[in-house]
């Protein structure tokens, strides 16, 4: 028996955190898509540090819900 939580799917094994990234990175998709329309990367300066810092930002609220 293993000590850390594993979840079985189809017979893959599959650590916790990979429904964590996979729901992130859908509420990122959601975010970015509204974002986009609106004018707000007109205002950023790097547009990819704006979406890597979103993304963690996502994640770690995601995080903090499954705990």
């Amino acid at each position: 028996m293993s000590v850390l939580p594993v979840i079985v799917i189809f017979g893959l094994s599959f650590p916790p955190i990979f429904f964590e990234i996979i729901v992130s990175l859908l509420l990122f998709w959601l975010v970015r898509r509204v974002l986009s329309p609106i004018g707000l990367y007109d205002f950023v300066w790097h547009p990819a540090l704006f979406n890597t810092a979103l993304y963690c930002c996502l994640f770690y609220l995601v995080s903090r819900l499954f705990v």
